[in-house]
Order: C-alpha cells, then sequence, then structure tokens
C-alpha cells in the first residue's frame, strides 16, 4: 500500500483547533498576510508559535517572506507602505503526528549560531487488519474467525514545509538554508550538513562631525588673486572670519546596526555606535540649530572663528587679539571683518592692515586702514600710515608718518615730521609736521605748518630755523555774493514783471463798456440787482460779448499770481543765503598763549574748508602754504608774546 499524499492531509476542523489573527487570511487562493495591519497590531511570530508548536503548517510556504514578516522590521515598515499584503503560502495544512515523527533531533551549535542535522532515508509504519481464517467448510471455504492488527514500514520522504514547523518546535528559528534543505530532501541520500546559520549584526556609524564652513581653519598659503595669481603679501586665511548666520559645523547623527540573529531566533545586538552633544561644543558667538537638513552650530554674530584644540570648544568673537605681530612670515598683509583686532606684537614695514576699530599695543610702522572704526596705536607709528574712514585715531608717538581721519578727531602725544590730517586734532608736542584740521589744540607746536579754522596753541616757536607757520582758513564769500546779487536781481525782475501785468490788467478794465460790465457783474454777485427771466436772457448775451476780455483778465491774473509764488521763494533763498554767508565765519580764530620763535599768521581763502587740500602730500602741502599769492594775507608775525585774532568779515563785502 503506497503512503498517504502529504499534500492532501485533512483540513477538517482546522479554523476551530487554530486562532488565526485578523492581518492573516486564509483563502481558497492562499495565506495572505495584511502587512498595514501586521505593522499596526505585531504578533506573527507569537501565531507562528501557536500553529507550529500545535498540529499545523504551512503549504508550500514562501520562507524568505516569513522570515522577513518575523524579523525584518525595517522591511516591514517600507513594504507596508508599498502594497496591502503579501502571499505567504499556498495554505494551512495538518500536521499528523506520523509525519511529525520522521523529523530526528537537531544539534545546535556555537551557543545556536549553526545547526547541524544528519539526513537519512525514513520510512513511515503502516497499520493494516489481517483476516486469520479458520479451519475449511464441508464447501471447502477457510471462514475468517478474527481480524489481526499489523504494522508495516513503507519508504517516505521529508517535505520542506514539514520540516521548518518541525524544526521550529526544536529551537531553530532562523536562517534555514532552503535551496540546501531542498536539495538534500529531493535526493534522499544519507548526508550530515549544517542546514541553518545565524545572521551577524550590522554595524551602525558613530555620530561625526562635518565642517561645513570653508574656510574653518587658518590657511597660511599664499591669497590667490581674481586672475589666479598669487599674492605673496598675504595669507589665504590667516585670521578664519564668519559671517552672523553662517553654518560652521554640521552633526551627522549616528547611525544603529541593524540586528542579527541566531538560528534560535534570539537577538544579536550590534554595538551601540558612539553618539556626541553638539551643544557642548558651541561656546561664545555660536548655536546649535536644528533645521531641515540637520544639526547645526552657526555663528550668532560676524567676528573672528576661532576652535580650541584643547577643549574642542568653537566660538566666535568681535575681538581678535594676538601677539603673533604682523609681518611676511607671521599674517603678511591683513583685510579683517571683525569689530575689533588687538595686536600685540610689531607691525613690519610694508604690511598693510585693513579693519575697523584696530588697536596696536607696541610700534607700527606698516600701513593701518580702518573702515568706519578707530585706530589706536600705543607705540610709535614710524613710517607708515594710520588712516580711519569716519573714525579717531589716537597714536603714541608719530614719527614720518602719515595720519589721516578726516571725519574724525585725531589724537597725538608727540609727532615728528608727520602730516597729521583730521578734523579735531590734539596734540601734546609737535615737531617739523604738517597738521590739518578744522580745529586744532597743540600744547608745543615747533617749526610746523598748521591750517586750521581754528587753532589753539599753548607755546609756538621755531624749529632748527624753521618758523611755525599757522595758515586760518576763512571763507570766500564771493561765491556767496554773487548768489546773493543774482538773487536780488530775481526778486527786482519779478517786481518788475507783476508791476507790468497789473498796469495791463488796469488798462483792459479801464475801457469804458467793459468797465460798466464789470460794475454790474458785481452788483449782480453780490446781489444787489435781481434779474427777471427775461433781464437773465439779456445778461448772458452781454457775459457772452464781453467773454474775450474777461478771459484776457483772468491770463493776466494767474501769470501775475506766478510772479508772486516765485517771488516769495527767492525771498526766502535770499534769507537762507545771507544767513548762511553771516555764519560762515563764526568761530574762527587763532589764540597762541607764548609764542617763543618765529611764528608767522596768514589767511586764506577758501571755499570748502580743509577740502582745499584733499589729495596733497605732506610736502604739497607745505609748498603751497609757504607761496605768497593773492589767496593768503598776513595777519601776524613774532618771535615773542602772545595772539589773540578772530576773523571779522571785511567791512567792503
Amino acid at each position: 500500500m503506497a503512503s498517504p499524499d502529504i499534500t492532501n492531509e485533512t483540513t477538517d476542523n482546522l479554523q476551530d483547533s487554530l486562532v488565526i489573527p485578523g492581518y492573516v487570511s486564509n483563502r481558497s487562493e492562499g495565506v495572505f498576510v495584511n502587512l498595514p495591519n501586521l505593522y499596526l497590531a505585531g504578533g506573527f511570530d507569537i501565531f507562528v508559535n501557536r500553529m507550529f508548536t500545535g498540529d499545523s503548517r504551512f503549504l508550500r510556504l514562501d520562507y524568505d517572506a516569513f522570515l522577513k514578516l518575523i524579523y525584518d522590521a525595517e522591511w516591514l515598515a517600507k513594504m507596508q507602505s508599498k502594497c496591502v499584503e503579501i502571499k505567504i503560502a499556498d495554505g494551512i495544512v495538518r500536521f499528523l503526528p506520523q509525519r511529525r515523527a520522521l523529523y530526528k533531533s537537531v544539534k545546535l551549535l556555537d551557543g545556536g549560531k549553526h545547526a547541524e542535522y544528519v539526513f537519512e532515508p525514513v520510512s513511515i509504519e503502516i497499520a493494516y487488519e489481517e483476516p486469520v481464517y479458520g479451519e475449511p467448510g464441508e464447501d471447502g471455504v477457510a471462514p475468517i474467525i478474527r481480524q489481526e492488527s499489523k504494522i508495516r514500514k513503507e519508504p517516505a520522504k521529508l517535505d520542506f514545509d514539514e520540516f521548518v514547523a518541525d524544526m521550529w518546535t526544536k529551537e531553530v528559528k532562523y536562517g534555514i538554508d532552503a535551496e540546501a534543505v531542498r536539495k538534500v530532501i529531493a535526493d534522499g541520500t544519507t548526508s550530515r550538513m549544517t542546514i541553518a546559520n545565524y545572521l551577524e549584526p550590522t554595524n551602525g556609524r558613530d555620530a561625526e562631525i562635518q565642517e561645513v564652513c570653508p574656510g574653518l581653519h587658518r590657511d597660511n598659503s599664499p591669497k590667490i588673486l581674481w586672475n589666479g595669481k598669487a599674492d605673496l603679501r598675504a595669507f589665504k586665511n590667516r585670521f578664519p572670519q564668519i559671517a552672523r548666520g553662517g553654518r560652521l559645523l554640521k552633526k551627522i547623527p549616528r547611525v544603529l546596526g541593524k540586528q542579527g540573529y541566531k538560528v534560535t531566533g534570539e537577538i544579536i545586538e550590534p554595538t551601540i555606535p558612539r553618539d556626541l552633544d553638539l551643544p557642548a561644543l558651541a561656546s561664545l558667538g555660536t548655536a546649535v540649530v536644528q533645521e531641515k537638513d540637520g544639526e547645526y552650530i552657526v555663528a550668532t554674530m560676524d567676528g573672528f572663528l576661532t576652535i580650541d584644540t584643547k577643549s574642542n570648544l568653537i566660538s566666535v568673537a568681535e575681538k581678535i587679539e594676538t601677539d603673533a605681530g604682523i609681518s611676511m612670515r607671521t599674517t603678511g598683509d591683513l583685510t579683517l571683518g571683525v569689530d575689533e583686532f588687538v595686536e600685540h606684537g610689531e607691525v613690519q614695514e610694508g604690511r598693510v592692515v585693513e579693519g575697523k576699530h584696530m588697536t596696536f599695543t607696541t610700534d607700527v610702522f606698516g600701513d593701518l586702514i580702518s573702515l568706519g572704526g578707530n585706530i589706536r596705536v600705543e607705540g610709535c607709528l614710524a613710517i607708515g600710515r594710520a588712516e580711519s574712514l569716519g573714525g579717531n585715531i589716537t597714536v603714541g608717538r608719530a614719527s614720518r608718518a602719515v595720519i589721516r581721519a578726516r571725519d574724525g578727531e585725531v589724537t597725538v602725544k608727540f609727532c615728528e615730521s608727520s602730516t597729521i590730517i583730521g578734523k579735531i586734532i590734539r596734540i601734546e608736542r609737535a615737531v617739523n609736521c604738517e597738521i590739518i584740521g578744522e580745529e586744532v589744540y597743540i600744547d608745543a607746536a615747533e617749526g610746523c605748518i598748521i591750517a586750521a579754522m581754528s587753532a589753539k596753541i599753548i607755546s609756538a616757536g621755531e624749529s632748527k630755523n624753521r618758523e611755525t607757520l599757522i595758515t586760518i582758513l576763512i571763507p570766500d564769500l564771493s561765491e556767496f555774493d554773487q548768489c546773493i546779487t543774482n538773487l536780488q536781481k530775481k526778486i527786482a525782475d519779478y517786481h518788475a514783471s507783476i508791476a507790468t501785468k497789473m498796469r495791463e490788467i488796469e488798462t483792459v478794465k479801464s475801457e469804458p463798456e467793459f468797465a460798466k460790465y464789470l460794475s454790474l457783474a458785481e452788483k449782480i454777485k453780490s446781489g444787489a440787482i435781481k434779474l427777471t427771466q427775461e433781464q437773465a436772457v439779456n445778461w448772458q448775451k452781454l457775459v457772452t460779448k464781453n467773454a474775450k476780455m474777461t478771459d484776457h483778465i483772468n491770463r493776466l491774473n494767474g501769470q501775475t499770481t506766478v510772479f508772486e509764488r516765485s517771488l516769495r521763494e527767492t525771498e526766502e533763498e535770499l534769507a537762507y543765503v545771507t544767513r548762511d554767508r553771516d555764519a560762515t565765519g563764526e568761530g574762527i580764530a587763532c589764540a597762541i598763549d607764548n609764542v617763543v620763535g618765529l611764528t608767522t599768521g596768514q589767511t586764506l581763502k577758501s571755499a570748502n574748508g580743509v577740502e582745499i587740500f584733499s589729495g596733497m602730500s605732506g610736502n604739497d602741502i607745505r609748498m603751497f602754504l609757504q607761496k605768497v599769492d593773492s589767496q593768503k594775507a598776513r595777519i601776524f608775525a613774532k618771535d615773542d608774546g602772545s595772539i589773540e585774532w578772530k576773523y571779522k568779515e571785511p567791512k567792503d563785502t
């Protein structure tokens, strides 16, 4: 008798003995799992365990999908949004005890990392009833007196679906080599083989810091110009600078590793990757922000970027403070974007430093240029230049230097052979210097060329036979006077034009017939005369008759109004110009408490004040002021005593 067909075991009352969860659908076309519902509910392994430890199994199981549904949560999360259900088997059938008995024990190796099984030919016991006959009767036929139960063995074949179910109950729940097992079952040979292997966990990735600011570190290589050539005077990035809101560092989050599994289904946890605390790296002038594409440390201000390699802190400060000095070896020329810069080292001759507020505590031999900030040199500014566009300049000593703060204040303790230009200048002692300012205050001036609108000097004298020449800038009133003359002429012209128009109006109004019409029109307008309907018709005819002359009067009145408005505007302009002219000379004076050597004073007419010296070098200024010409007028020349001179407007202007 042949062995039973293992694919047609009875499924009677299967639904009654097996509780199937809602996300599993056992239909005629197969067994399907609803992925979204499983993702929400979970517990597929519990259902499988209940089925396999009972008397049920899958028929024609998709083993790969089976493992993913139980062990691959990441795959399930992705798939549940892509498809609703997946087929894992053709059906659920009984796992008969006589079939389960065909499967031997399995050997677990290396603590559950591998499973070994010995495949051998198997047979199944078939129970049957064999009749026992008695003695033959008179008819020669032996009667059956009883049935005797017997068992015979018949060759059988293993089945992969049964194998999976049986191995599950023997703790082999993961990693069966389906292809190899199916092959050895099909061959029916004897074989000892590893039937399942563990899944090694996938290592994760430690959290990292990514530099997102290209100029994060100092770069002392030569600066590359726009034309591709190297500027050997400047370094590419000596002092890293950043603008407010600029990204500095980005956190690359750690990536957790993927779990592995022993063949028993036990989880093998991967090594936990190291994390890092981004806020712990942010110091002054920085903040941690969460943006759409990740977590960043950003600058909260414009400033100088510093990375402390000892503390691993990154900071941004308005102030750069260094003691390395400015030279070709240390920094090259500098262009600073921070608000404040303090240098405790020497600035080499020929080096250029551009910035805003800058302080130098030692000597400076190079050029300092400030854009809207203050410059302070506590040591000596020698040979070099200090220039501030909109700020103030303070220097301890200056020698053969140029100092310019056209719109600011210049303060110097001692200067010699230097050119100093500023709006307000304060000097303790000046020797052989060119000094140009709107207001100049000097304690001691020796052999200097000074030009100012107001000069206050305590002591003035010679230096090596060079006199001190003080030039007081007085207003050139010729432009004012010409403007006033032009305005007065315009006013006279407007008066004449108005008078002409008024005479024309009176001439038209004096014509007898038109004069009567105007008189009658005034009385009708005032109500003195009330017109009947017939009179109103006649009056309208009279209005039409005089319409041309009325329009002419209206045009003349309009022209007169325009002249009168222009007259008022011109008179107001004349008043403004006159006030400006009268105020131009206010505060212009020169006072010297003690004249201790040859000191000469002169006036120089200038319509633009100290702007007359714009673009001049120190030598140009000296030659221009020492030259005798019609623009200048001597006001004093003394070698002792004192000076108290104030500007008075010439009486003939």
